[in-house]
C-alpha cells in the first residue's frame, strides 16, 4: 500500500497514566501526498487485542469499501461519516500497545490526499477529534466497567467470607453454650453417683458385720455373702458410671476449649475481613468515580 506512510517517529511508546480525561492530540507529519494531520489518542487500561477488532468495526461501520492492513497500518476505504466529510473518505491508522494501554493514531484522506487539502480549511479537525475521542471513551468505559465488575466480585467474595465466618462463629458459640449446659448436668450426675458410691461403701461395711454375725450359720452365711457380692457389684457399676461421667466431662471441657479457641480465631478473622471489606468498598467507590468521570 504505497499511500501508507510510517508513523513510528510520531507514535508514543512509553506508558501513559490512566486518567478519566480523554484528550486527542494532533501532529503534522510529512507525506508524499501532502501534510496530513495525524490525530492520536491514548486509551488507558486496554490492550492491542481488546482494541483492534472494535477499532476496525468502528471505522468500517457504514463504509463503502474494505479495510486492509500492511505492516501494522490499516487503511479503511470508503469510510462514511457526514460530520467529517460529505463524501466517503479513507481512514489510515495505527494501533500501538504501550505499558498501560493502547495509542490509536489516525489520519484522514480523500483519494490519498489529506482532507484538509480537499476542504481548504481546518473545519474537519473538530469532527475528526470527536471521532477518535468517542471511540476512546467507549473503549475506556468498557475497560473500567470490567474493572468495576472485578472489584465488585472481590467485594462479594469478601462479604461471602465474612458471612461464613459469622456463621461459624455462631456455631462455635452454640457449641460452647450446649457444652456448658451438658457439662453442668454431667457434673451434677457425677455428684449423685459419688454420693451413691459413698452410700454403697457404707452398706458394704455394714454387710461385713453381717458376715461376721452369720459365720457360724452356713445358710445365713451363704445368703450374707451373696448379698455382699451383689453390693460390691453395684459399687463397681457405680464406679464405672462415675468414671464414664468423668470422661464425658473431660471430653466436653476439651471440646469447649477448642470451640473457645476457634471463637477467638474467628473473631480475629472477622476483624481482618471487615477491614478488607471496608478497604474494598473504598476501591469500588474509586472505580465508580473514575467511570463517572470519563469524558
Amino acid at each position: 500500500m504505497n499511500h501508507l506512510f510510517s508513523l513510528s517517529a510520531f507514535v508514543l511508546l512509553s506508558s501513559f497514566a490512566a486518567t478519566a480525561q480523554i484528550d486527542v492530540e494532533t501532529t503534522v507529519a510529512p507525506d508524499q501526498s501532502g501534510t496530513p494531520t495525524v490525530f492520536s489518542v491514548n486509551i488507558p487500561q486496554t490492550t492491542l487485542k481488546s482494541t483492534e477488532k472494535p477499532w476496525l468495526h468502528y471505522i468500517g461501520k457504514g463504509s463503502k469499501g474494505k479495510c486492509s492492513s500492511d505492516n501494522g497500518q490499516f487503511l479503511q476505504l470508503g469510510a462514511v461519516n457526514k460530520n467529517i466529510y460529505h463524501e466517503p473518505f479513507e481512514v489510515r491508522s495505527t494501533l500501538v500497545e504501550a505499558v498501560n494501554g493502547v495509542r490509536v493514531s489516525a489520519w484522514f484522506t480523500k483519494n490519498g490526499e489529506p482532507l484538509a487539502a480537499k476542504k481548504g480549511n481546518g473545519e474537519e479537525h473538530f469532527a475528526e477529534k470527536k471521532y477518535l475521542h468517542d471511540f476512546a471513551v467507549m473503549q475506556y468505559r468498557s475497560a473500567v466497567e470490567d474493572e468495576l465488575e472485578d472489584e465488585k466480585d472481590k467485594l462479594s467474595d469478601l462479604e461471602k467470607t465474612m458471612k461464613a465466618i459469622v456463621k461459624e462463629g455462631v456455631k462455635s458459640g452454640k457449641t460452647i453454650s450446649e457444652n456448658t449446659r451438658s457439662g453442668q448436668r454431667t457434673s451434677d450426675a457425677m455428684t449423685i453417683s459419688e454420693n451413691e458410691i459413698v452410700k454403697q461403701t457404707d452398706k458394704i461395711e455394714g454387710q461385713n458385720d453381717m458376715l461376721d454375725a452369720t459365720a457360724s450359720d452356713p445358710n445365713a452365711s451363704k445368703g450374707a455373702n451373696k448379698t455382699m457380692d451383689e453390693m460390691k457389684d453395684d459399687k463397681k457399676d457405680l464406679q464405672k458410671l462415675n468414671e464414664s461421667q468423668g470422661q464425658d466431662l473431660d471430653d466436653l471441657n476439651a471440646d469447649t476449649q477448642a470451640a473457645q479457641r476457634n471463637s477467638m480465631t474467628l473473631q480475629q478473622r472477622q476483624e481482618v475481613t471487615q477491614a478488607q471489606i471496608d478497604a474494598q468498598r473504598g476501591v469500588v467507590r474509586q472505580v465508580e468515580a473514575k467511570l463517572a468521570a470519563i469524558k
